[in-house]
């Protein structure tokens, strides 16, 4: 409603959210703010949201606009998550390293690296050389899920050895300690049907011939990559130069 000096009073997150994310009354307050500042649509009342799921991110001091939740019963499904004119892309995760050591959360924007070592002959001498290409085939990509497993932290068994005072370990199990560690093991982005099917087409060759990497972009920063976005291993190491 509106407060003394012509300014409305309107509903505020009090700490970033992620999309899918459930709104507690602890993430909310309200704030008088110019009326020429607010936006349309927005809350009003802290207990008009709590409870809700936001559809998309929304930061700390952004004002909660009614667009951007719901009480939809079925939030937690994937096809929730996806953005509008978007399609969901489930990547099997062969190395971590490949999503930035497996670092990467839900809400995280990234772009998408395809690098393709195929080979090509040579016209003059018929011989075979490497053709490998590198490029960003998908930019400001948000991920929507990884899925992890639980994976036993394998044990030192050198140490294990030193410590039972020179008796040996030939059986090499675990050291029993119950230590655990994460690994990913899928990765879910939203995509346009276009760069769905590019990314797709990588993932679907075999690892030696073709591989995807995901690289992580500031939070907040949705500039599209100027310039070339595609290398190949002459231009990595100069050759045309020479």
């Amino acid at each position: 409603g509106n407060v003394e000096g012509g300014g409305e009073m309107v509903v505020v997150m009090t700490r970033d959210i992620k999309v899918g994310e459930k709104i507690t009354a602890d993430m909310l307050t309200t704030r008088a703010i110019p009326a020429s500042a607010v936006l349309p649509n927005h809350a009003t009342k802290p207990e008009d949201v709590v409870g809700k799921v936001a559809t998309g991110p929304i930061y700390t001091g952004e004002q909660v606009l009614n667009a951007k939740v719901t009480s939809f019963n079925e939030q937690n499904s994937l096809a929730f998550r996806v953005p509008d004119g978007m399609r969901a892309l489930s990547l099997q995760v062969p190395h971590e390293a490949w999503i930035a050591a497996g670092l990467v959360q839900p809400g995280d924007r990234v772009d998408v690296i395809g690098i393709t070592t195929l080979s090509k002959t040579d016209p003059l001498t018929g011989q075979e050389k490497p053709d490998v290409l590198s490029g960003v085939i998908a930019q400001d990509v948000e991920v929507l899920a990884v899925a992890q497993s639980i994976v036993r932290v394998v044990p030192n068994l050198d140490q294990r050895a030193k410590q039972a005072s020179g008796a040996t370990n030939t059986a090499g199990s675990p050291l029993g300690d119950g230590a655990t560690y994460e690994k990913s093991i899928s990765v879910t982005l939203a995509l346009t049907p276009e760069a769905a099917a590019k990314v797709a087409l990588i993932d679907a060759l075999k690892d030696d011939v073709a591989q995807y990497r995901l690289i992580v972009r500031q939070k907040g920063d949705g500039t599209p990559i100027a310039g070339r976005v595609t290398w190949s291993l002459e231009d990595v190491f100069d050759t045309k130069k020479r």
